[in-house]
């Protein structure tokens, strides 16, 4: 395959796709998005692997959605607007329902619309001192595909989404995010375990216990809620503080941007658990 933000390797029956856009730390936009989706879809079809995981270069998973095309988002009308986060949301149902096994491996930071992504995934590993969290949900809209509570139940959904707090790899596997944290030095092997036990099984096994669960999912809502979280995305964007970000985004300059916005919230080794206690 011939790749220009993705990175892929395989072994026996294990594929690992690399996010490969470090100088921007992997922020997803939507060309990646695109070959992400395409790549993922021809592995499927050629049958050759029954695991995939999904990584990402550098210090970290990935930051979230691409900054520059979420600016731009101010220049569209809301049912363009709409149509914009639908065309995620049907990258995401492809990438959901692959009939692989998938499994995300979380280092340095997972961010924003990354936690989005790693949702469609079907297990989520990371290091204990990777940072979670969505905290642009502050000032830039809700999350598009907002599967956190069928993770998290709606205690956990609602804190994370109305605070933006960041947490620790640890305290994600504790609250349901993610299905093992583990130190740093042992991510790549654990994960890597964790997909040859996988790849043990048939993947027409595989993917038929997959396509139970996804359906269950789906009689849950899941669809519908993917759904609603786009056009609750689309709704926020009309906020005053939504506007006032993205038309200073350019003037201010995002770290400057995200300083302001984050001026009132102290660091946490925990929720509820300042780092000076």
């Amino acid at each position: 395959m011939d790749l220009k933000y993705l990175k892929y390797e395989q072994s026996g029956k294990i594929g690992v796709v690399t996010l490969n856009r470090p100088e921007v730390r992997n922020a997803l936009s939507m060309d990646m998005f695109l070959e992400l989706f395409d790549t993922i879809h021809k592995l499927d079809w050629a049958d050759e692997i029954s695991v995939l995981i999904v990584k990402g270069a550098g210090k970290g998973f990935s930051s979230g959605y691409d900054i520059d095309e979420i600016a731009l988002r101010d220049e569209l009308p809301p049912h363009r607007d709409i149509m914009r986060d639908f065309d995620v949301l049907r990258i995401y149902d492809g990438i959901r329902k692959c009939t692989m096994a998938t499994i995300a491996q979380l280092h340095g930071f997972c961010l924003n619309g990354a936690t989005d992504l790693c949702h469609q995934l079907d297990f989520t590993i990371v290091a204990e001192d990777c940072v979670v969290g969505y905290p642009t949900m502050r000032c830039w809209g809700a999350s598009m595909a907002n599967m956190w509570l069928y993770h998290m139940g709606p205690q956990w959904t609602k804190y994370m989404m109305m605070t933006g707090d960041f947490i620790y790899g640890a305290f994600a596997e504790k609250i349901g995010f993610a299905i093992k944290s583990v130190p740093p030095e042992q991510l790549e092997k654990t994960v890597m375990d964790f997909a040859e036990r996988l790849a043990n099984v048939d993947k027409k096994i595989l993917s038929a216990h997959k396509r139970c669960v996804n359906a269950g999912l789906e009689l849950m809502g899941c669809r519908s809620m993917l759904d609603f979280g786009a056009q609750s995305d689309c709704l926020t964007n009309t906020a005053d503080i939504v506007q006032r970000t993205f038309n200073r985004t350019s003037g201010l300059g995002l770290e400057a941007l995200l300083k302001e916005v984050n001026q009132g919230f102290k660091p946490q080794k925990a929720p509820f658990e300042p780092l000076d206690s």
